[in-house]
């Protein structure tokens, strides 16, 4: 079969200078992806435009996204949209949604691909330390409320049952690793909303809720997260405080 033969992805993902702590490790392991037919973008957020200029050199597809007047969520949203948009523009039928601090093994795009679901991820962990749990929120049976944050236990008495090597539906799985049709795209832009602390991850599941569309993980697909706080500015902690940080 020929590269178009397959369907056309892209491994998106917002980026900060922050990260470059393990940025080689992402895209070197990005770039040995054993699926045939996909292409890298970033939305770089970072203060200057130092590290867009880097990954411009690197032969990276990139764009930079400056200052947002309403603060560092709503910058950090529109990155994730920057990927959205481009994913759309450039005709792609799925966008893998790859965090840079995220590593999934080398086959995750056809392995999640082949379940042939519209909201996919592969597992991985978040917090520090003895706080380090399964980014893996199970589902609830209540009402539907399109602004309002649901919130949904997270699975720790019970991780060890998760991994049997299928799939499951859940309610939230972050975005981390997260292979997404373009039928969603279109229907579902990221979003953050003025005065709540949930991320951009948090609302996306949110939004599926609403519009009654599953997503789900692939217990057999567990990735490294090389997470670490990038949190280092005052105002920053502040704005996010009592928020969920990956």
């Amino acid at each position: 079969m020929s590269k178009i033969d397959f369907p056309k992805v892209l491994v998106a993902a917002p980026q900060h200078e922050s990260k470059n702590y393990c940025f080689k490790d992402w895209y070197d392991n990005v770039k040995n992806f054993t699926y045939p037919n996909f292409d890298v973008f970033i939305s770089d957020n970072s203060d200057t435009k130092d590290n867009y200029n880097m990954l411009i050199g690197l032969g990276i597809k990139a764009d930079h996204i400056t200052k947002h007047k309403d603060g560092i969520f709503f910058k950090i949203n529109e990155s994730h949209n920057s990927c959205r948009k481009y994913a759309l523009d450039n005709n792609y039928e799925y966008m893998l949604h790859l965090e840079t601090d995220i590593i999934p093994p080398l086959d995750v795009i056809e392995r999640l691909m082949i379940h042939n679901k519209k909201v996919i991820g592969g597992v991985y962990d978040i917090f520090y330390g003895d706080k380090r749990k399964l980014m893996v929120q199970i589902d609830e049976e209540i009402p539907r409320t399109y602004n309002k944050f649901r919130t949904s236990e997270f699975i720790e008495e019970s991780e060890c049952n998760l991994f049997d090597g299928t799939i499951k539906r859940v309610y939230h799985a972050g975005i981390g690793c997260m292979l997404i049709h373009r039928d969603i795209l279109e229907k579902i832009p990221f979003r953050v909303v003025k005065g709540n602390n949930s991320h951009s991850d948090t609302w996306f599941a949110n939004d599926c809720f609403q519009f009654d569309i599953p997503i789900y993980i692939d217990t057999d697909i567990i990735c490294e997260h090389k997470n670490f706080t990038w949190l280092n500015v005052v105002d920053d902690i502040r704005e996010m405080e009592g928020s969920t940080i990956n």
